[in-house]
């Protein structure tokens, strides 16, 4: 290969994607939505939909999933997921952003400070019935006036707090969608305070009132101490927190309590423990199989 044959290098571009920052009323503030459409024509009543939080992290491989399913012949579905329009060299604002809109109201005496960022402060957690009013009120109605899609059959995915959203969600607004994907969720956020909500939603369940499809999963090494400690942290004091997050055994408690329930029929819950992966990799494996639980059970 010759210096004449190069190119310059151009952005890369995700096929069938497109990007739009969209003002939220409820909010008060802007996010930066991504939405891919599959490559073959909608199923009668419209493509199933999967939403992501945290889009930066995880749109493109839920995206490509849904594309890779499509290959099957099988109807893949439209992801939207929603995220923040920063700077790419600011790290510190979509910390702060998402934890406000992942993060049900905290007492500030409750919070624990993070190596790293500000000190905390009220303004900056106990926003999720917003973001989720942003979801289902304002982002909903925009893609479907976009796309065909189909009202019915709508999936929620969130990893680590977006799990923790995602699982209150699930509690507080079950029929907001029909399946709900909670990867590594943070249980352990204000002393599990989310799972208050749990009772009502289980005599919800076994009064047949609502079937919501549920899937758990975590990544097997999620207490194990880390090899390296995050920076400002040491082993020790990573390892602590580790096992008081209880993170592992949490999410297999829930799993267990939720596939328990009797259910009308339509009603699911399956745990799903991915080994060797830890509270990183285990998104790339979480959305997989998610992608898949939407589509295929």
């Amino acid at each position: 290969m010759t210096a004449e044959t190069l190119t310059a290098p151009e952005p890369a571009s995700l096929p069938n994607a497109v990007r739009f920052d969209m003002a939220s009323e409820i909010a008060g503030r802007t996010y930066r939505v991504w939405v891919f459409r599959p490559f073959g024509p909608p199923p009668e009543g419209g493509y199933p939909v999967i939403v992501t939080s945290d889009a930066s992290l995880t749109f493109a491989i839920a995206a490509t999933m849904s594309g890779a399913m499509g290959l099957t012949g099988r109807p893949s579905a439209l992801v939207a997921g929603a995220g923040y329009p920063t700077a790419d060299d600011d790290r510190l604002s979509p910390m702060l952003l998402r934890t406000r809109d992942l993060t049900p109201p905290t007492p500030l005496e409750a919070i624990r400070p993070q190596p790293g960022l500000p000190p905390p402060k009220a303004e900056n957690y106990g926003g999720s019935e917003e973001f989720f009013r942003f979801l289902t009120e304002e982002l909903r109605p925009r893609i479907a006036a976009d796309y065909p899609v189909d009202p019915t059959n709508q999936t929620l995915y969130g990893h680590s707090l977006g799990g923790l959203f995602g699982l209150e969600v699930l509690f507080r607004h079950p029929e907001a969608f029909r399946s709900y994907a909670l990867s590594s969720p943070s249980i352990w956020w204000n002393s599990r305070a989310v799972l208050a909500h749990e009772a009502a939603f289980s005599q919800r369940v076994e009064a047949g009132e609502i079937k919501p499809r549920v899937l758990v999963m975590i990544g097997a090494t999620e207490q194990d101490p880390p090899h390296t400690p995050p920076p400002m942290m040491t082993i020790e004091e990573m390892a602590k927190l580790l096992r008081e997050a209880r993170m592992v055994d949490n999410a297999r408690e829930l799993g267990g309590r939720l596939a328990a329930l009797k259910g009308p029929d339509g009603y699911v819950a399956r745990f799903q423990c991915f080994e060797a992966e830890d509270h990183m990799t285990v998104v790339a494996a979480s959305l997989g199989r998610a992608v898949a639980f939407a589509l295929r059970g």
